[in-house]
């Protein structure tokens, strides 16, 4: 007599790592209607076997939960991809910039707006900014904005300064930064952080943004991703998110952070999430609502993080947006709706605004069971990390950063700061949940290259950082796992294999725990599995 139910799929022939204290290896898993039912041994496993189980055999290969991006901009990496790809792997130089803008150009009527995005200045062959004057002379006749990689800056032509009405008579607005040249004080087309938000670029609608994000989902599969959370929810990115939810066309988990004020062009929705009553937890499995996202400062590549001593070999500390009597409020009022609270702060300026601002909430609110965060987290002190420990605070760590922005920030930062930058060991130390991310698209948006960086501490080019801030592979791959489920509530849903866990399951290339540390990054995704059904095959 057979005692179980019969299983949709099972998986065999497998060394599953299945981030479970409980029970951290295993060889074989059954699934039965998108959820985990069995985990453990080939033997046992077909007693669920049936007529209709589709047996997967991965041939000896490594096993995962499927990858948990715990800090995206997934619409915008979607948009993206109908955007001109500036990156410096396609366009090494302004020179190459230019020659995608001018064949853009050349094909849309004058007038239509032509965007990009990727550039990175201190990945480019003239190490400099592109302006508004190189970009007059292939495009004078449209409209143009070019986004940085970090997305905190962007250069613009003349006639989209033109269009948006900022000219050499324009103020740069309080937390934002309108570039001059420093002799004649023309506008050299770059604005920064809040400035941004000035430029009259037209919006997208719902029907580009589920045209992007069909493409970006597929990046996610590749990936092995199969949880994003989007740290920049706008009304119509949500609306796209369940319109793709309900017509089944959704093929990765959302975990929407709402845009809490307005600013770097986006439109902030406090009082109207309040208003509406909306508490962290709405949703489903699917598209479940985190709570409210702030920001206080800038990026370290773009020298807009509000870092406490300046920028090597010169006086500028960044741009911090606001101060903690005026932002405080703003917190408060969030926590006090049922609403976590994820603030953007990298430099130790906006750290410790965001630290004071949840200190200050936590005298009328019990705070420590909420899983509040601190996004990116990038150069806390020690002070700084014992405070975060003592209110349960979280650090949504982007250490894919090391990778692909590090030889900037040794440039920025210099030698003795880097060593602390993003400090996984540190995090570890004093008990911090870190959960890894990449900022996509500031980054590449590969968990690999992330979990890479956390055990290498090594750069694109292959610098190495510092010897200071390792951690095992094991930490590494729990960061884009069990830790980044921890940072949702849903540690015992996603994030692990386990029964009654959602069935999210990745067949990779090698098994990490064995090959050199070098080839981390070169490991691929054969196959992700969501609630239980294949969405990749390589």
């Amino acid at each position: 007599m057979r005692y179980y139910l019969e299983a949709d799929t099972i998986i065999m022939n497998a060394r599953v790592f299945t981030m479970d204290d409980l029970q951290p290896r295993a060889e074989a898993i059954a699934i039965k209607d998108g959820n985990i039912v069995y985990v453990g041994s080939e033997e046992e496993v077909f007693s669920w076997k049936g007529e209709n189980t589709q047996i997967v055999d991965v041939n000896g290969k490594t096993v995962l939960p499927g990858f948990i991006e715990s800090h995206t901009h997934p619409v915008e990496y979607g948009l993206n991809l109908l955007k001109l790809d500036c990156r410096p792997n396609e366009t090494p130089s302004i020179g190459a910039i230019l020659k995608k803008v001018k064949e853009k150009a050349d094909r849309l009527p004058e007038g239509e707006w032509i965007r990009g995005w990727g550039w990175d200045d201190s990945r480019m062959k003239e190490k400099r900014n592109p302006t508004r004057w190189d970009l007059d002379k292939v495009a004078p006749n449209h409209p143009v904005i070019l986004e940085r990689t970090c997305k905190h800056m962007a250069v613009c032509n003349s006639k989209a300064l033109e269009i948006s009405g900022v000219s050499e008579n324009t103020s740069s607005p309080d937390g934002g930064h309108i570039e001059r040249e420093k002799d004649t004080g023309k506008l050299t087309g770059l604005v920064q952080e809040k400035a941004q938000g000035m430029i009259a670029v037209p919006q997208y609608k719902v029907k580009d943004i589920i045209k992007g994000m069909k493409l970006a989902q597929k990046d996610f599969a590749k990936w092995g991703i199969t949880t994003v959370h989007e740290m920049g929810t706008q009304a119509n990115y949500f609306r796209a998110y369940q319109e793709m939810d309900m017509n089944k066309d959704l093929q990765v988990r959302i975990r929407p952070w709402f845009w809490a004020i307005d600013q770097n062009g986006f439109q902030g929705y406090f009082d109207e999430v309040l208003a509406l009553g909306i508490q962290s937890g709405l949703g489903d499995d699917m598209i479940k609502v985190q709570g409210m996202k702030f920001m206080l400062d800038g990026s370290v590549g773009g020298k807009t993080a509000a870092v406490e001593m300046p920028y090597e070999n010169e006086e500028n500390r960044g741009i911090l947006y606001d101060n903690a009597d005026h932002f405080s409020p703003f917190v408060k009022q969030a926590l006090e709706a049922g609403l976590r609270v994820a603030i953007h702060g990298i430099g130790e300026r906006a750290i410790e605004v965001a630290i004071t601002a949840f200190e200050r909430a936590s005298t009328s609110v019990d705070i420590k069971k909420m899983r509040n965060r601190i996004e990116h987290c990038g150069l806390p002190t020690h002070d700084h990390l014992r405070r975060m420990k003592n209110l349960e605070l979280i650090a949504a760590s982007s250490i894919g950063f090391v990778y692909y922005l590090g030889d900037s920030y040794l440039k920025n930062l210099g030698e003795e700061r880097v060593k602390r930058v993003y400090p996984h060991r540190y995090f570890k130390e004093y008990d911090i949940v870190a959960p890894g991310n990449s900022d996509l698209p500031v980054t590449g948006g590969n968990p690999w290259t992330g979990i890479y960086a956390a055990v290498n501490r090594k750069t694109i080019s292959g610098q190495v950082l510092d010897k200071t801030q390792n951690i095992t592979i094991h930490d590494a791959i729990k960061a884009y796992t069990a830790d980044a489920a921890y940072s949702s509530g849903e540690e015992h849903l996603i994030g692990v294999i386990r029964p009654s866990a959602k069935a999210d399951i990745i067949v990779v290339s090698e098994n990490p725990y064995e090959i050199d540390v070098e080839n981390l990054i070169d490991i691929n995704v054969e196959y992700t599995f969501l609630n239980g059904k294949l969405i990749y095959n390589q």
